[in-house]
């Protein structure tokens, strides 16, 4: 999707691809599994680009490219001007404060031998030269504003509820004052009450900051609470991508139209009409030729079996798809 407001793109990924060789077994020739397969979007100041779509369709792959952990198998990461896919060690160092990552279970995050105070300073440690009082003030001030309290500071992470923890969290990839913050599933592992606290401070924290998220989920309901655009991926394609708006109130592409169908809605107005999808996601070791969505999709014609459908702009958004026109 490309943007056409004035408001800065600080991350733009161009046909970015990740592919793994998987072991087959014994004497056995290696297979290529294609996680990510050519995804381009821009991520903007102050804006949230919310990435969808099943489990293993390459989400949480693109997250790793992202935050630079893995590095491209192709396609270009430009960010401050530079094309990072393949950067040198001392540019990466330069540039991965500026994208910071929320995990998905903050069970698991946190270290548990490690106190708040500690874990929030360590990136000021590593990435800085401040003295100790001020990396103390800094976590203090960070403490408060994601709504932690002072006596919080000197705690261990058992001490803490799952909503607590996450905003430990949220404080700790803040800490370098990123541009970019990567939330893989942020809230998926905390209770549904605390999940929309923790929605409304990551909302609230980039009105304040203008950091640009990319959010991760598989949770429509929580997309359409925090999304200003919405990419949809399928076996590591994008299939649909545009304004959150368009995409709820008439998704194009039959992948998306069936996830929204799954999603419950109490207004009978907001409802999609029921689709229902055979079969499982194909393997990424073996895509079925064609579009990946063939043998599940009811609008399959052979054209849909032969030919890979290019992403292309239709309806103020960008959706890959032979019969579009069609079906809407």
């Amino acid at each position: 999707m490309q943007n056409t407001t004035t408001t800065p793109v600080l991350l733009e990924a161009k046909n970015l691809a990740k592919h793994y060789a998987v072991s087959q077994g014994f004497l056995k020739p290696k297979a290529m599994a294609k996680a990510l397969d050519g995804v381009s979007f821009q991520l903007t100041a102050g804006k949230t680009l919310a990435v969808v779509g099943e489990s293993g369709c390459g989400k949480s792959t693109l997250a790793r490219q992202i935050t630079m952990i893995e590095t491209p198998s192709s396609g270009e990461l430009w960010m401050g001007g530079k094309n990072i896919a393949h950067a040198d060690k001392l540019t990466l160092k330069q540039v991965r404060p500026l994208v910071q990552m929320v995990f998905q279970n903050p069970y698991a995050s946190l270290n548990p031998r490690k106190k708040v105070g500690a874990m929030l300073e360590e990136p000021l440690i590593i990435n800085t030269r401040l003295s100790a009082q001020e990396r103390e003030e800094k976590a203090r001030a960070m403490m408060a504003k994601v709504g932690l309290r002072p006596e919080h500071y000197g705690r261990y992470p058992h001490m803490f509820s799952g909503g607590q923890r996450q905003r430990i969290a949220i404080a700790r990839a803040l800490m370098l004052d990123p541009e970019v913050i990567v939330a893989d599933e942020p809230v998926s592992a905390l209770d549904v009450s605390i999940q929309a606290q923790v929605l409304n401070l990551l909302m609230d924290l980039q009105q304040q900051n203008g950091v640009a998220y990319l959010f991760i989920s598989h949770n429509l309901s929580v997309v359409e609470h925090i999304a200003d655009d919405v990419l949809v991926m399928y076996l590591g394609k994008t299939v649909e991508h545009g304004d959150k708006q368009g995409i709820f109130q008439r998704p194009l592409h039959p992948y998306t139209k069936a996830l929204l169908a799954s999603t419950p809605r109490i207004d009978p107005a907001q409802r999609q009409q029921k689709m229902m999808l055979d079969g499982e996601l194909p393997s990424p070791l073996a895509p079925p030729p064609g579009c990946a969505f063939n043998n599940r999709c009811p609008h399959a014609i052979e054209r849909c079996r032969q030919e890979i459908p290019l992403l292309r702009p239709f309806d103020n958004r960008l959706v890959a798809c032979h019969r579009v026109e069609e079906i809407i």
